[in-house]
């Protein structure tokens, strides 16, 4: 079987869309099924640092001309905000469609054989077409293959992650605010992170000797594994150090990301810095002292959810059109 994914990912998009159709695609690729890719051009480089290789890209992969005949592909995955109800449309009508949500901002249910939302509080009541099939919940997180097996450790810096091209410009603020007495920390800045913020957030740390920075670190699971804590967008990282079970503060930087906060911070599992346009220094140094409630964090977040996720979509489509 042939899988074809459709998602978009870039500095002003961030790489959320992207990873998490990745950790999708490995997990269907351990069950035999291929994946190709339609992407815009802005997703080159962390496509390539993802490793993809079957990719086609354009300025606007929603277009409806650039999909192929049903021959192309058994089934396809798409992820992202931007296409229209034709495009939905267009593609259902070739193959059958899984799409991957997390903001309900349009009906998309509407189209699709199968849709995934694994966010925390996610659940079937949102969505109204009976004859979808749906994988809701943290049960479902596409996380990468590398956190499946990974056994995390207590170690003693901090994680920031402003995500795949830190949209905010969080990483420099951050490394100019971080006192000599809050430890260590480690910026781990993505593959889209435009030129001018990882040079601020090199000034910024400049002469800092407990603030280290990584670019795009191919370590990156093992790193967030072996970190005390994180501070992180509420998007895939949050699921990933939740899944390794890490004290975690998160902020918001889009629609999609503002409610997992404040349900993290309600179960005692996470601390909700808010939107990073309110994140201060003091709302920071309240953050890197946060305990969180184990009993709430253990097991919240599936580390085997792609692999859960890839098994139910072969069965659901083993009897499909």
């Amino acid at each position: 079987m042939k899988s074809l994914f459709i998602t978009n990912s870039g500095p002003n998009i961030g790489g959320g869309h992207l990873s998490r159709c990745f950790a999708l695609s490995r997990a269907l690729n351990s069950l035999g099924v291929g994946s190709r890719w339609i992407l815009n051009d802005a997703a080159r480089p962390q496509a390539e640092a993802l490793g993809i290789a079957d990719a086609s890209y354009f300025p606007d992969p929603f277009s409806c001309g650039y999909l192929p005949a049903r021959a192309g592909a058994d089934f396809a995955v798409v992820d992202s905000y931007v296409p229209g109800a034709d495009f939905y449309m267009s593609v259902s009508e070739r193959m059958p469609l899984v799409v991957i949500d997390d903001l309900h901002d349009r009906e998309v249910e509407r189209f699709a054989d199968i849709l995934i939302n694994y966010g925390i509080g996610a659940e079937r009541g949102l969505y109204r077409n009976d004859e979808c099939k749906y994988l809701t919940g943290p049960r479902y997180a596409l996380l990468r293959e590398a956190y499946r097996e990974i056994e995390p450790a207590e170690g003693e810096y901090v994680m920031f992650v402003p995500g795949a091209s830190d949209t905010t410009g969080s990483a420099p603020a951050i490394a100019s605010w971080w006192l000599p007495d809050w430890g260590r920390l480690v910026i781990a800045l993505g593959p889209l992170t435009p030129d001018a913020v990882i040079a601020g957030t090199r000034w910024a740390a400049s002469g800092k000797i407990n603030v280290k920075i990584l670019i795009s670190s191919p370590k990156f699971p093992d790193i967030l594994a072996n970190a005390g804590r994180v501070i992180c967008g509420a998007g895939v990282t949050a699921n990933e150090a939740l899944a390794m079970e890490k004290p975690v503060a998160v902020f918001s930087v889009a629609d999609n990301q503002r409610g997992l906060g404040k349900i993290l911070e309600r179960r005692g599992a996470a601390y909700d810095l808010g939107d990073w346009s309110g994140v201060t220094p003091d709302s920071l140094k309240t953050a890197i002292s946060f305990t969180p409630d184990r009993a709430a964090l253990r097991g919240l977040v599936n580390k085997r959810g792609a692999i859960v996720c890839a098994d139910e979509i072969m069965k659901i489509l083993g009897g499909s059109r």
